[in-house]
This record gives structure tokens, sequence and C-alpha cells, in this order.
């Protein structure tokens, strides 16, 4: 069962990993060119991760196809902590209001992200 949630992680993360990547450089092009206003790249920035991550966990529970709940939890966890090292260390500003909201719809995402792909169907 190790190997198979290992396959999983890889494929999933790997997926994560190449899709901020990609979204990184559109947006920094589109920052870059002054296509959209500084107020709306924040959200932009943001709904590309809840994109990427709601799809990664997806991959990941489908792969698995077993515990797509635990599996959301834990992904959450890792971008949160990740997040909350980031304000905490890089950033000056304290934490705010926003930050457990946007943490609370994260959890949100990836629950439902790893609950939709354990169910969905799997090709034999």
């Amino acid at each position: 069962m190790s190997e198979k949630l290992g396959k999983a992680l890889l494929d999933g993360l790997a997926f994560i990993v190449i899709s901020i990547l990609i979204f990184g450089l559109l947006i920094t092009t589109i920052a870059y060119f002054g296509w959209v206003s500084v107020g709306l790249l924040g959200n932009i920035i943001y709904a590309a991760f809840v994109i990427t991550f709601f799809t990664g966990t997806a991959i990941i529970s489908k792969k698995f196809a077993e515990k797509g709940w635990l599996i959301g939890i834990c992904v959450a966890s890792v971008m949160v902590l990740l997040s909350l090292l980031f304000y905490t260390i890089g950033v000056e500003a304290p934490l705010s209001l926003q930050f457990y909201i946007r943490s609370i719809i994260t959890f949100v995402i990836c629950i439902a992200g790893g609950m939709i792909g354990v169910n969905l169907p799997t090709k034999k």
C-alpha cells in the first residue's frame, strides 16, 4: 500500500510543482505588461493556487483511491504551514484575519478535491 501512496504523491506533487511554475510564469508576464491592476493580481495568484491544489489533491486521491479527505487535510496542512512560514519569516506584516480565512478556504478546497478525486472513475 505504501508504494501505491508514494506513486500517487509523486504524481500529484509533480503536477502541483509544474502547475505553480507555469502559473508563476503567466502571472509574472501579466504583471510585467500591466494587463491587470495590482489589486486584482493578488486575487489571481490566490485563485491559481486554489485551482492547482484542488486538482493536485484530486490527482493524488484518484491514484491512491482511498481516504481522500485525509489526503486533502495533509496537502492543505502543508500549504498552510508553508504560508505561515512565509508570513512569519519573509513578510514583516502580522498575521491577519484574511490569512485565517484563506487557510480555512484552503482546507475546504483540498478536502473537497480529495473527496472528489477518490470518487472519479478510473480506467482499467
